[in-house]
């Protein structure tokens, strides 16, 4: 018996539970993280499981930190959203079947760029509805929401960030599998792929603490990008 399928299996939950414990831990990086690593091993797990295993590990850190949500936050940025969605479901559809992880990678890098640049983006109601938008779009077509909000939210205090991103990605991830539902992209398939990455968050959830006590969220920030940066080339060169 082939030991191909057991050894994908065990680095798509070693992906997944190293990202959940660094999101956990710094309230950023899961998608941006685990999507490129797993679209590497297995391209159909990006965007629809990916995203599920996004909302479950959003739900548990914002309600661990719920005393730090910011409803007005997470509503603005939601309501562009709901925009962002829409625009990227229409855009897989209509290029479904399609080879897009150039196009993914593209935009991870083009995010990364931004992300070291220096720009100072305050939290405006016009900048949280762009990114909100933003979000959706490239949260839809490829799993990975974080960035572009992220951006909007990164001079805010550590835990006000943290368990605001956290409810934003439960609720944005939600609306997006819905989104994908609707043109046919996500069904009973994507759920059985996403319940056996499951285990791999409670882990990384357990192991959170550990990771918070021993780096910075300076450091965790840095590691995202560079992992981040490697798995991006790495799709453009397969």
């Amino acid at each position: 018996m082939s030991t191909a399928p057991i050894l994908a299996l065990a680095g798509e939950l070693a992906i997944v539970a190293a990202a959940s414990a660094l999101q956990a831990a710094t309230g950023m990086g899961m998608a941006l993280l685990a999507a490129p690593l797993l679209a590497l091993i297995d391209p159909s797990l990006v965007p629809g499981p990916m995203l599920c295993t996004v909302v479950v590990l959003s739900i548990a850190v914002a309600w661990r930190e719920r005393h730090a949500v910011s409803g007005q936050v997470v509503g603005l940025g939601l309501a562009g959203l709901l925009l962002g969605a829409a625009i990227g479901a229409g855009i897989l559809r209509l290029l479904f079947g399609l080879d897009l992880a150039p196009v993914f990678a593209v935009l991870i890098l083009a995010m990364v760029a931004v992300s070291v640049s220096g720009v100072r983006i305050d939290a405006s109601r016009p900048a949280l509805l762009l990114g909100g938008a933003a979000s959706g779009v490239v949260g839809t077509m490829f799993g990975v929401h974080g960035p572009p909000i992220a951006l909007v939210l990164q001079h805010e205090r550590p835990e006000r960030m943290r368990a605001t991103l956290c409810a934003f990605f439960a609720v944005g991830c939600t609306l997006s599998l819905l989104a994908l539902a609707a043109i046919g992209a996500f069904g009973a398939v994507q759920i059985g792929q996403a319940l056996r990455l499951v285990p791999a968050v409670a882990v990384g959830l357990l192991v959170a603490p550990f990771i918070s006590r021993r780096i910075d969220r300076q450091r965790a920030r840095v590691a995202v990008l560079v992992i981040s940066t490697l798995s991006a080339l790495a799709l453009l060169l397969r």
